[in-house]
């Protein structure tokens, strides 16, 4: 089309020039077609159905776009007054004479680029059928099923090349490659491989970037090798490796398929906005960082990402004490149903065992930031299938998810000691409790209302009146003042820490602060509710059955309570023959017949195939020991209310029925936002 407003229409919408054409293009159609100073908007959304006045249809232009089912339209308004262009002269400059130019710049991002292409002609050559004749297996199709088999069975390399030839020998006909280097070389093509760092055995460093060529730690000193006299050796073996998946090129193959193309764009397309919360687009946080970075949510087709990062043994033995650290990446531009499926997880970095990295675990998400940087500050050019078109892909991390240790890890406040809550902070309420030897957290009544009647109790609570007001929550900005001058030091070999965490309680200046957003997060850090039902049932059921071990309720309690001078009633007393202490029942106590109903529960309770396991099988002597972490979930928010009910007193049921409640109701598809701030109330 020759069109001058079409120059304006394909420009960026949140350019100076875009915003200009609109205006003019505003007005022009005010004067010729408004009625009662309301005129069709033909932005994307309304596409002319619904009538606004001139500012509404200005905002909606600037945050929709025009309909392009309705442009010709849009051309014919935009070229009034003689055909003159809306758009500022200097912006013009060049296309009244180029015609030519005007369309390279209109279609030059249409069709696959340079990767894409290889990539497609991968998959197209992938495609032939494995030996002639074959339907169920493509070449690439069981290559890659091979190469999944060799990785499940620990089948060494060698192991893999022999298998290969055997194939060949024996099934002259069929296409499969030589080796196992020629395999890896096809995987590596397709955009799913990885890659080596070596790392120093203290944690100190990585041997990457400006260190990949170094042969010792600048920090401790220690070997990049696991012997010395390796290094005047030709194949050196690395004392630690860490395994890096870039993320660019796996980003780039989401929208290389035109199913998932479509799909990246369901929270901006086909996500019900009616005010419920359903996925994190609803929440804070991302219309925060929408209002924020405008230049950013533009683009719909931009990644948001959440990262997890927890400890797992690869070994499958509880035997074995070994901790290897995956780090995860979760895709939000997905749909709910999709975006926590395993195929969708995103696999960044895998941090070799056998201990956990701790505080150090900065050190192995160089890479990582590194890229989420480049990726929020200049993007990489991306093929989407669905629209024919290349485009320039940006992703932000929203927030973390791990459970309260791996809080610690990834934040850099300590979650140990005086000091532990990190939304407290420095106004954490604790004490230690010396029989128990372990921390106690206390005052939580000045997180009730100022005229609750709880605040004025003694006799059930600390002994004494609560006057305190909720501590206010740090925000990001006030974190990033706080660490501006903080030194990182990093490794096992500076041993254990010369200011204690009582005192300043921050590890670390986390390096997410390296990114260029992070500080405005509105939640930068998020616990895992599925670890915290877990801690909450091991104490619930270790206390009420009386496990050994698990139980919250023991002599070393009882002392403690007495030391405090709260609760006589449940402080130990002398046994008859005056030789040791004895603790009384306390009102959760149960007999063994409550006991064998509590547990009946649990025995005869059956689900629907998949919703849970046989938790029937947990129950042993009226214990319930061996569940997983979604067996606590079940158990938490349904068979819990059921077995207290049915065997407690009422003072002891109802706040264990209504903790189960508001587990249930953060847990669902769909939230009410009135709705959260009763939840809040309520679980105070």
């Amino acid at each position: 089309m020759s069109h001058k407003g079409q120059v304006w229409i394909n420009l960026p919408r949140f350019t100076e020039e875009y915003s200009k054409g609109v205006g003019n293009f505003v007005k022009n159609a005010m004067v010729k077609y408004a009625v009662d100073d309301e005129l069709k908007c033909p932005c994307s959304r309304c596409k002319s159905k619904h009538w606004w006045g001139p500012e509404d249809v200005y905002n909606h232009l600037i945050c929709k776009g025009p309909s392009l089912e309705i442009a010709d339209w849009v051309y014919d308004v935009s070229n009034m007054n003689g055909g003159s262009s809306l758009v500022d002269s200097e912006a013009n400059m060049g296309f009244d004479d180029d015609l030519e130019g005007m369309l390279n710049i209109t279609y030059a991002n249409r069709g696959p680029n340079a990767d894409a292409r290889k990539f497609y002609r991968l998959v197209e050559d992938g495609k032939k059928p494995l030996y002639p004749g074959s339907k169920k297996h493509s070449r690439l199709s069981f290559l890659v099923r091979i190469y999944h088999w060799k990785c499940l069975s620990g089948v060494t390399e060698s192991g893999f090349s022999g298998l290969l030839e055997i194939l060949k020998e024996a099934f002259p006909e069929i296409e499969v490659p030589s080796s196992f280097f020629a395999a890896k070389k096809v995987i590596r093509d397709l955009g799913l491989d990885y890659e080596k760092i070596h790392a120093c055995p203290n944690d100190c460093m990585i041997y990457w970037g400006k260190n990949k060529d170094l042969v010792s730690c600048t920090s401790c000193g220690v070997s990049r090798w696991s012997d010395k006299q390796e290094e005047n050796k030709k194949n050196k073996i690395p004392a630690k490796v860490m395994r890096y998946f870039p993320l660019k090129p796996r980003l780039q193959r989401l929208y290389m398929c035109e199913e998932i193309s479509k799909l990246m764009l369901w929270h901006a397309v086909d996500r019900k906005k009616d005010g419920k919360l359903r996925h994190p687009a609803d929440g804070i946080s991302w219309k925060t960082m929408d209002a924020k970075y405008p230049m950013f949510s533009s683009e719909n087709r931009n990644v948001r990402l959440g990262l997890a990062s927890d400890g797992f043994n690869p070994f499958r033995t509880m035997s074995l004490s070994h901790s290897t650290w995956p780090i995860i990446l979760v895709n939000y531009n997905l749909p709910p149903w999709l975006n926590m499926k395993p195929e969708n997880l995103i696999l960044s970095t895998l941090i070799p065992g056998p201990n956990d990295p701790g505080n150090n675990i900065d050190v192995y998400m160089q890479p990582l930031i590194e890229e989420l940087k480049e990726l929020w500050d200049v993007g990489v050019e991306t093929y989407d299938a669905s629209r024919n078109q290349n485009f320039m892909l940006r992703a932000s991390v929203l927030w973390t998810i791990s459970d309260f240790p791996g809080y610690g890890m990834l934040s850099g406040w300590s979650t140990k000691g005086y000091l532990a809550c990190p939304i407290c902070s420095y106004e954490t309420s604790s004490m230690y409790l010396k029989n128990s030897r372990k921390m106690c957290y206390m005052n939580h009544r000045r997180f009730l209302d100022s005229n609750h009647k709880w605040r004025s109790d003694k006799r059930r609570f600390n002994g004494q009146v609560e006057v305190g007001q909720a501590p206010p929550v740090i925000s990001g900005s006030m974190i990033k003042k706080l660490l501006a001058g903080y030194q990182n030091k990093f490794g096992k070999v500076h041993g254990k820490r010369k200011v204690s965490c009582d005192v300043n309680p921050w590890n670390k200046k986390s390096i997410f602060f390296d990114l260029p957003y992070w500080s405005e997060n509105s939640i930068r850090h998020n616990l895992d509710v599925m670890h915290i039902e877990k801690n909450l049932c091991d104490s619930i059921l270790g206390t009420l059955l009386n496990i050994p071990g698990k139980t919250k309720d023991h002599l070393n309690a009882r002392l403690d309570l007495q030391e405090l001078g709260i609760r006589k009633v449940l402080h130990p007393i002398t046994s008859t023959d005056g030789k040791h202490l004895e603790i009384r029942a306390a009102n959760f106590d149960m007999t063994n017949k409550e006991k064998d109903i509590f547990c009946s529960v649990f025995e005869n309770a059956k689900f629907p195939y998949g919703f849970a396991s046989n938790i029937s099988k947990c129950v042993q002597d009226r214990k319930i020991v061996g569940y997983k972490s979604h067996d606590a979930h079940i158990i938490m928010q349904y068979l819990l209310e059921i077995a207290v009910k049915k065997a407690l007193k009422p003072e002891v049921a109802v706040p264990l029925i209504r903790l189960g409640e508001f587990l249930r109701k953060i847990c669902s598809k769909v939230i009410e936002v009135e709705d959260i701030k009763k939840l809040q109330q309520d679980i105070i």
